[in-house]
């Protein structure tokens, strides 16, 4: 069985943010995400730009766990570390970010033990030679090819319905909740950049796969704390699959 989820940030803010997690004598040391989940055989997660996927191996259906992205990995030489604050197999850093492989880590947790295990952890980013910038605590965003698709905000939402749910979409979460019918099964909701800006955008639904009704319930405002409400409607009986975007166009702040 193999499950996995991605969650993806694009940092706005400072290195001041990371906590005590970074010390003085660590100052250009980034923290790149936190991650928590419990393990049955093999668990990796892959770290590329601003994005982080988990893939999870195991005999039990365990979940993909808790993800949070809390920075961009540079597009630049540096290395990869991990704080592991619990977990009784081994964990490893088995690829480090270069050139030749599109500057992507890859971590890996594995649990020789029977049954599962919950492991807790934090991956970090050590520059190779610093720049001025990161020095200061800056976060570098360099340009790639597919510099403009940043100008889109997305949700990906996945899932299979039973008559009535809705999504509430709130800066980098989705939280779901089953208004009639029974509870929602293989629900995958990724949220791509910085996920939705404290301020007023409007939200449009890219359908890709739904027997039934996807729409905008609420268009994030200050009166409801910024939060995209979507509303899925499945009028046949049983289970049907939907797969959708929710996507808003960025602009630029004034």
């Amino acid at each position: 069985m193999q499950m996995s989820i991605q969650w993806s940030i694009r940092s706005a803010l400072a290195m001041g943010l990371l906590g005590a997690a970074v010390v003085s004598a660590h100052a250009q040391q980034r923290v790149l995400l936190d991650w928590s989940g419990r393990v049955d055989s093999v668990a990796r997660i892959s770290i590329q730009g601003g994005g982080a996927r988990v893939s999870l191996v195991g005999t039990q259906d365990n979940g993909a766990g808790d993800l949070h992205v809390r920075n961009e990995l540079p597009h630049r030489d540096g290395t990869v570390t991990v704080q592991v604050a619990s977990g009784r197999g081994d964990v490893d850093v088995v690829q480090q970010p270069h050139a030749d492989n599109d500057y992507t880590a890859i971590v890996r947790i594995r649990d020789h033990s029977g049954g599962m295990d919950r492991y807790q952890l934090t991956a970090l980013w050590t520059p190779g030679a610093a720049t001025t910038s990161e020095v200061a605590g800056e976060v570098d965003h360099p340009r790639r090819r597919d510099e403009n698709v940043r100008d889109v905000g997305v949700l990906h939402w996945s899932g299979d319905v039973d008559k009535s749910v809705v999504v509430r979409w709130r800066g980098e979460r989705a939280m779901l909740q089953t208004v009639d019918g029974d509870v929602a099964r293989n629900v995958r909701a990724d949220v791509a950049g910085a996920g939705l800006p404290d301020r007023g955008v409007t939200l449009r639904i890219v359908p890709r796969e739904g027997r039934g009704t996807i729409i905008i319930e609420q268009q994030p405002s200050s009166g409801n704390d910024y939060t995209g409400v979507i509303r899925i409607s499945d009028p046949q009986a049983g289970y049907g699959h939907y797969d959708f975007d929710v996507v808003f166009d960025r602009g630029r702040r004034p």
